[in-house]
């Protein structure tokens, strides 16, 4: 008799994560249409909660199979994103048939950089500017964003598996595992917000902005959350868990605020 498949790990659905991300495409929305100044941020959140919910699967999956199917991993993630980057590409093709040659200059590098998810990266090598958005902005100058997640997907998977091959044979190996997910989380968040402070230029943000080194950081600090809840499942004693539950009331409302302020 043939091996039954296990299923893909999951994790149980967060309805307030739900929220989270519906008011973080709000925010970018209302950014995008001229009315709200920081709505940007949406992206960070975004990247916070790629960041926290990999994780999350990855750890679940070492600790219930001992180990992590890459390549289940990044099928699972192709069957989630590429239909819908397909559908896109298509819908911008026929657009762009029906425009003249000259309102689509470069269009065919941005949809090669998009296939390749290296969007950002080659937005700063064309000299993009983020800001430029509003006045001649490209149908796909927004899938920067989902290059840098998809670069995430391939890479830290392979550092998680590296951390997970390291001691293998001690004693609470989850644990120890989720130990070393923080610091590596942290530390590279730390060297990330480093590298936006020295490759930051008023004159021209887009090596910082568009950067996957100087953006990881966002997606670092979900990584830490994930290995702190991995640490802490029950959010620690009564106290510890009445200070999370005043962070999650506080931290939409600061995100709100933030929006409505920043420029």
């Amino acid at each position: 008799m043939p091996a039954v498949p296990k299923p893909a790990p999951s994790i149980p659905r967060v309805r307030a994560l739900d929220g989270l991300r519906g008011l973080a495409v709000a925010a970018v929305v209302l950014f995008h249409a001229g009315h709200l100044a920081g709505g940007y941020l949406g992206v960070d959140v975004f990247f916070v909660l790629s960041g926290f919910l990999i994780t999350t699967l990855l750890l679940s999956e070492q600790g219930s199979t001992g180990r992590v199917r890459l390549g289940a991993f990044w099928a699972r993630r192709a069957r989630r994103l590429l239909p819908a980057l397909v559908l896109v590409l298509l819908a911008v093709a026929l657009w762009a048939a029906s425009r003249p040659s000259t309102e689509i200059v470069g269009l065919r590098g941005d949809a090669l950089a998009t296939i390749g998810y290296v969007a950002n990266w080659h937005a700063i090598a064309s000299g993009t500017d983020y800001w430029a958005l509003f006045r001649s902005a490209s149908p796909l100058e927004h899938t920067w964003s989902l290059a840098i997640e998809e670069q995430f997907y391939l890479v830290w998977p392979l550092v998680f598996v590296t951390l997970s091959s390291v001691r293998r044979a001690t004693e609470r190996t989850s644990r120890s595992l989720a130990h070393r997910v923080l610091t590596v989380a942290l530390v590279g968040s730390a060297i990330s917000w480093l590298l936006m402070q020295v490759l930051f230029e008023p004159a021209d943000t887009a090596r910082a902005y568009y950067g996957t080194d100087t953006r990881a950081a966002s997606i670092l600090i979900g990584v830490a959350l994930a290995a702190i809840l991995t640490l802490h499942p029950a959010g620690g004693g009564p106290r510890a868990r009445r200070v999370l539950s005043v962070l999650g009331v506080l931290a939409p409302v600061g995100l709100v605020l933030a929006s409505a302020q920043l420029n």
